[in-house]
């Protein structure tokens, strides 16, 4: 290839514009995590500024008690980012049932993934249940409509085999019934749960419930806090074909083909 040599200040210049460009042109998508980086968890809810145009919202309580909140202005950002024709894709590694009521005070995204990004889903117009979002200061009428949930089936099936989670986990957690009965962790088959009854055997106490293909180690709810060091520590063996991440104080395990990465 001919090389060309450019004067430094034309170049600086042409590099200028091509960064205004990529910036303006060339993103398609914002990927974002939802606990910490759009809700936030006060230690006093009380005592949260009350602010004119930024009404801040509160989440229903997660499975394990905790209270988020989200402001006006955080949904008023994201819900101009789609305006902009920019994709908005929510990934975080709450257990899908802790979704799905949190649905109507999260940004209206262009797909929501659960559970380390374990499960896919994409809003629809309509579906067999639908979901309301909460008003917030400076919403327009797009962002209130209801919306119904289509969850990717191709992904579901992958992460279905036996070499990732299985199928078990999925019985009685699907996108309509969370009232089902979901098996006991040490009848499910696939390597993630043939993994978690053998932490469980080794004396861990898992967080299983409401998760399909994903599973958590809360440090609050271990009894040997030595057993908690040694995950942290990566002390212990992980299947080859699984993978592990630390977020908000637990850690959670996931197949290869998943995983919500910290980068």
């Amino acid at each position: 290839m001919d090389s060309v040599t450019v004067p430094l200040s034309t170049s600086l210049d042409q590099e200028q514009t091509n960064q205004n460009n990529t910036s303006e042109r060339d993103i398609i998508a914002v990927f974002s995590d939802v606990d910490g980086t759009l809700v936030h968890y006060p230690s006093d809810l009380d005592l949260l500024p009350i602010i004119k145009g930024n009404r801040i919202l509160q989440l229903p309580p997660s499975a394990t008690g905790l209270r988020g909140v989200i402001s006006s202005i955080t949904l008023q950002r994201c819900q101009e980012i789609r305006q902009e024709g920019v994709a908005l894709i929510l990934v975080s590694g709450m257990r899908t049932t802790t979704l799905m009521k949190r649905l109507p005070y999260l940004p209206k995204a262009d797909a929501y993934c659960s559970e380390a990004g374990g499960r896919i889903f994409y809003p629809v117009q309509s579906g067999a249940r639908s979901f309301t979002p909460e008003a917030y200061d400076g919403a327009d009428d797009e962002a209130l409509k209801p919306f119904g949930l289509s969850e990717d089936l191709k992904w579901k099936a992958l992460m279905s085999m036996e070499d990732a989670a299985g199928k078990d986990g999925y019985s009685g957690n699907e996108i309509l019934d969370f009232k089902s009965v979901q098996k006991p962790v040490s009848e499910r088959e696939g390597l993630l749960w043939t993994f978690a009854t053998d932490l469980l055997r080794r004396g861990y106490i898992l967080d299983t419930d409401g998760y399909s293909c994903c599973f958590r180690i809360n440090e609050k709810q271990q009894t040997n806090s030595s057993l908690f060091n040694l995950l942290l520590n990566g002390a212990v063996s992980v299947p080859s074909g699984l993978s592990t991440s630390t977020n908000l104080g637990c850690v959670d395990f996931y197949p290869n083909t998943s995983g919500k990465k910290n980068w």
